[in-house]
This record gives C-alpha cells, structure tokens and sequence, in this order.
C-alpha cells in the first residue's frame, strides 16, 4: 500500500503598514518555509531512516501574508498493515515536533546551556515514543548541531521583519509564536557542541584567495584541499603589507606559522576549526615566479 498522506499548516507574519523594506515579509516567509523544511527532514528520521517528507504550498492570503503548507509523507520503510495510518502518525509528529521548537525557542531569548538543548531533545525523543509506531528498534535522537542550526535559520528568517510584526505557526496540534527576541550566537552554539578542542602549531604554505588591504577581515586561503579563513596577526608584516612595502602577486602564497584550532563535538564530529597565521616568513611566487624573502615581524 502506497497511499501518501498529509498533514496541514499556516504560517503568517502580520505586518506593520506602510513601514519598512516591503520585501521583508516575503524574505521572512521563504526563509521560514526553508527553515521549516530543513527541520523536517531532521526531525522525520527520528522514526525512521527512510522517512521521506515534502513540503508543498496550499495557498496564499494577504490580509496579513499567510501561507498555507502541507508537509506530503512520501516514503516510509515497508510495513505490511495500515502505511497510511502510519503516514499521517508521522505527519502529526512533525507537527508536534515543530510546536515544541518554537515553543521553546519562546520561553528564552538566548541559548547558552547545553543541558537545557538537551531537555529539549529528550522532549522530541518523549514525542516520537509517543507515536508508538516502531519503525525503529529504538527512536533516534535529533543531531545537536542540526537542531540548533534549524532553530538559527528561523531565527535567521525572523530578522529582516520589523518590530511590530508578528509571525505565528498554526496547524491542528495548536498555535505557536515565533520569537524575534531569541538570540542565537554561532559562538554559542560552537561551545554547546564542543567537547574537546585540540591546538596545533606549525609551518604551512598557504596559497592566497582574498587578501585583506584594510587590516580588519579575515584573509582567504588555499589550504591543501581546503579554503579557509585566517585572521593574520603578524601586525609588522601586514602593516608592511597595507603600504606596499610588500609584493603579493596572483597565484602567490605565504609560507608562515599557523595556528589551528580544532573543536570536536560529543560523536567525535569535527565542528569548527579555527585557524590564525601567527607568523609570515616568506612569499612563495606562483609556478612563474621565485620564492622572496619578505619583511617579518
């Protein structure tokens, strides 16, 4: 039996007339229906691996902007009896799922503590027990990083709105209100995630994207594989730099003392690196040119 089902809900931002950027209520509705989308497909693997939603626009009205979706289970792993009872299970467990979120999100206006996140994802876990479904030996739990990344993106969409606009989500499980006071720091959310950082210290060769001419952003760089950003704080060769007392062509890289700095989160998972060049000694010519000494701190 492959019948789809599916659940309904509305999302609407009530708008202050005649103030502000017009377009920010459509910049906020698509960012809150990509959000929305995002955590679905977070929160559907809870119940099972091969749990695949969609999410599809009912209609519009414009009295205030308000958005009617519906969130179409598409797939769920072979079950012999009742897939469409299971279906719509899941359907309403979506819907409880994004309730919760944003019920929590309202009750604070920063996170901070990594055990009041995990309250909230024994809150999720305690709903899709509930469901008594059992499409799993044992429910899944919702990945930290991923749910705080969801809750940033609404947090995200809720910014280009203007003060006195309110936006709310409604569907048959009840209503909720999304809050624009909520701050979500990526600083925050590293250390939530982080259990252990390690340092490391050494001599690289970075090959330079974007250098930085005004000594207040992070440089680029072609690093192995990967392209990173550094902040240089050599502060007597970038002034040297920022004069022109130095020579950095396309192509060229810098052989200096680069510091990094890994986070590991509680599943081993790299988090974030960060990397700070300590030190420049050279400039490394690209495949046409020759390796200079350069002015060092």
């Amino acid at each position: 039996m492959n019948d789809r089902a599916f659940v309904d809900f509305d999302i609407r931002i009530e708008f202050a007339r005649g103030e502000g950027d017009p377009t920010r209520v459509f910049r906020s509705m698509a960012g809150l229906i990509d959000a929305f989308q995002r955590l679905d497909g977070h929160l559907a693997p809870m119940l099972g691996a091969s749990v695949r939603t969609s999410l599809v626009l009912q209609d519009i009205e414009a009295a205030s902007l308000k958005s009617r979706l519906r969130t179409v289970i598409d797939a769920i792993p072979d079950e012999p009896l009742q897939q469409g009872d299971i279906k719509k299970l899941i359907g309403h467990f979506l819907l409880k799922g994004k309730h919760t979120i944003l019920d929590w999100c309202g009750e604070r206006n920063e996170i901070s503590d990594r055990e009041d996140v995990k309250r909230l994802e024994a809150d999720l876990t305690k709903l899709a027990h509930d469901t008594d479904i059992k499409l799993l030996p044992a429910y899944a739990q919702i990945d930290t990083p991923s749910l705080l990344s969801d809750i940033s993106a609404v947090n995200d969409a809720m910014v280009p709105l203007e003060k006195r606009d309110r936006a709310t989500f409604a569907s048959l499980e009840g209503r909720s209100s999304f809050n624009p006071d909520l701050v979500v720091s990526g600083e925050v959310i590293r250390e939530i995630v982080t259990r252990e950082r390690l340092e490391n210290t050494g001599e690289r060769i970075l090959k330079v994207k974007k250098p930085d001419y005004l000594g207040t952003s992070k440089w680029t760089f072609k690093y192995g594989t990967l392209t990173i950003e550094a902040k240089i704080c050599d502060e007597y060769w970038l002034d040297n730099f920022q004069k022109g007392l130095v020579e950095l062509g396309p192509g060229d890289s810098l052989r200096v003392t680069l510091y990094e700095e890994v986070s590991y989160g509680y599943d081993n998972e790299v988090v974030h690196t960060e990397y700070e060049v300590r030190k420049v000694d050279v400039v490394v010519r690209g495949p046409k040119g020759n390796q200079i000494g350069l002015i060092g701190g």
